[in-house]
């Protein structure tokens, strides 16, 4: 492919990715990330991780550190807080470039960097930010510069490599260091390159490795080892650091630690269908004739790094108790960087897979074209002007790319693809969930509060991150109704709970005022009623801002209960 031709489409990757940066916080894992990180910029303290003003221990630090970082810069908004990812998910498709470039080609490198900005899970991550993003951009540096060490004994990818794998661990945990090793050791061992194994520059990287993770160990220490009256998971003389080490990861694995799962051991293998897509059949396909022409023929490929990089830790999230689809996302540049080399060899030598690799496009692209349709005539109680307008683009454009690029038919399959995911990506991005997100009642309701109400306290009843993490005001999280009767009136907060905590107030007699009301649905979860435009007022739960200073209402049982 022409570089300028390369660079215009990685610009457009680059930007419908980077449109995820201007949408809300998603709840809820990504809310609560971001309210931690808001609490190490308020408190400048960043050593303990707080929730709900209590010691937390789940996820190391290294995230919430460079958005807090982010954060002090740019200031506490959604914006701040996905940036590190995106910055992070950049650096990423660097090194796959990197990568794939060392290992193959310039072409495969080109369609590599593509092939993993439009993977339809990539894309809806960088909306919905989590750690894989930056775990990718982490994973994919130490990989570069661990192969690059195993062939040249440099001081360069020596210290490089190790902190890539110390932030990575910092991000993740321990269990990381697998995928990193695995892809490097896999493709030393099935080329029987023992002298480059059995060396003493391993001792050193894993050895400036635990020097690189010395700032997570004290802050865990000092957090929890040297606190042992703590009570974590309903229990005291909780470590820390054996958490970080063991159960965060393993724990997790062998569902021994605190925090235990349910999994399903096909989980990932029909999960990879749709979150790889629309490469997963062509990437399937090119892992089965690997593994088979090696047990068959005994060939050897020309690398390994992708297969055992992305193959070993499949198996073992796929045996793991705890499966979610964002997993997968830390290895799909290696997988990437295959399926690109499959696509390449498979077109070149005119094998049955060439028809594979144009009928999966095909499919998925009409698959998205329905998956359009069926959002603008499901969900929207009315036609969607843009939903059309981009429906019909991404008709055009692939009809287009499929008369114009025929210069070779593997550059026609990956930039179908391209274009046909970027379309997707627009219209995920700037149709469907911009219009998604304002069924979020608690980020409406701490903008409104932010702007009607500056100076009040206020009182929250339940755990909504995005509230706390929208809410500029000062605000609490538990509530003694019996202590609020002995407040002045005049004195009384503003308290964000649901339609139930109605019922409390006028237990207590309370006199309230409801000040809004707000249609709110866990987004992450959505289910066919909430989706159905007709069905969806009944799948909403009520939220409401209520002003219990009624100093100024005849009427203290809320004159204000309209449409409950």
């Amino acid at each position: 492919m022409k570089q300028k031709h390369f660079l215009i489409l990685l610009l457009a990757v680059l930007s419908v990715n980077f449109l995820g940066l201007i949408n809300d916080i998603f709840d809820v894992d990504s809310a609560l990330y971001a309210c931690i990180a808001k609490h190490i910029v308020n408190t400048n303290d960043f050593i303990n991780l707080i929730v709900w003003e209590k010691d937390w221990l789940d996820k190391p630090h290294f995230p919430f550190w460079i958005c807090a970082i982010s954060m002090k810069i740019f200031g506490i908004n959604s914006f701040a807080y996905k940036l590190p990812s995106f910055i992070f998910f950049c650096v990423g498709l660097w090194y796959t470039y990197r990568l794939a470039e060392k290992l193959y080609n310039k072409t495969v490198a080109q369609y590599s960097v593509l092939i993993t900005g439009t993977a339809l899970h990539i894309m809806l991550s960088n909306n919905d930010v989590r750690a894989e993003a930056i775990l990718m951009g982490l994973i994919m540096g130490g990989i570069y510069h661990l192969y690059q060490f195993s062939n040249k004994n440099t001081i360069l990818h020596l210290f490089a490599a190790a902190l890539f794998s110390a932030f990575a661990v910092m991000t993740k945990g321990v269990f990381i260091l697998i995928i990193l090793y695995s892809a490097v050791w896999g493709d030393l061992i099935l080329k029987k390159k023992w002298k480059n194994i059995i060396h003493v520059r391993w001792l050193l990287v894993l050895f400036f490795t635990l020097i690189f993770t010395l700032p997570e160990l004290f802050a865990l220490y000092y957090q929890f080892d040297a606190h042992p009256e703590k009570i974590v998971f309903g229990e005291t003389n909780v470590s820390g650091i054996k958490f970080f080490l063991w159960d965060s990861q393993f724990g997790r694995f062998f569902n021994s630690g605190p925090i235990k799962g349910e999994g399903d051991i096909f989980f990932f293998l029909h999960t990879l269908l749709w979150a790889f897509a629309p490469w997963a059949l062509i990437a399937y396909a090119g892992i089965f004739e690997v593994i088979y022409q090696r047990i068959k023929n005994g060939k050897i490929a020309k690398e390994y790094v992708t297969i055992c990089g992305f193959g070993i830790i499949f198996l073992i999230f796929s045996v793991s108790k705890f499966q979610l689809p964002h997993y997968t996302n830390i290895v799909f540049p290696l997988l990437a960087i295959h399926t690109s080399q499959t696509v390449i060899r498979y077109t070149v030598k005119k094998k049955w897979i060439d028809i594979l690799s144009k009928v999966s496009i095909q499919l998925y692209c009409g698959l998205f074209l329905l998956i359009c349709i069926g959002i603008i005539t499901f969900y929207f109680d009315e036609i969607n002007f843009w939903g059309v307008i981009l429906s019909v683009l991404l008709c055009i454009s692939i009809l287009l790319f499929q008369l114009r690029i025929t210069s070779n038919l593997h550059q026609k399959v990956v930039v179908m693809g391209v274009v046909c995911s970027l379309v997707m990506g627009t219209f995920i991005h700037q149709v469907f969930y911009k219009d998604v997100l304002t069924y979020q009642g608690s980020v409406a309701a701490a903008k409104y509060i932010n702007e009607e109400y500056k100076g009040r306290d206020v009182h929250q009843v339940g755990n909504s991150w995005l509230f706390q993490f929208y809410l500029e005001a000062k605000h609490h999280i538990n509530i003694d109704l019996q202590q609020l009767k002995t407040i002045p009136i005049e004195n009384r907060p503003l308290v964000y709970a649901n339609k139930y905590f109605l019922e409390e107030l006028r237990e207590k007699q309370l006199p309230f005022r409801i000040v809004k009301q707000y249609g709110s649905f866990h987004i992450t979860t959505m289910n066919v009623e909430f989706v159905n435009a007709k069905t969806r007022k009944e799948s909403l739960d009520t939220f409401l801002i209520i002003d219990l200073n009624t100093s100024q209402l005849s009427d203290t049982n809320g004159n204000k209960k309209e449409n409950l």
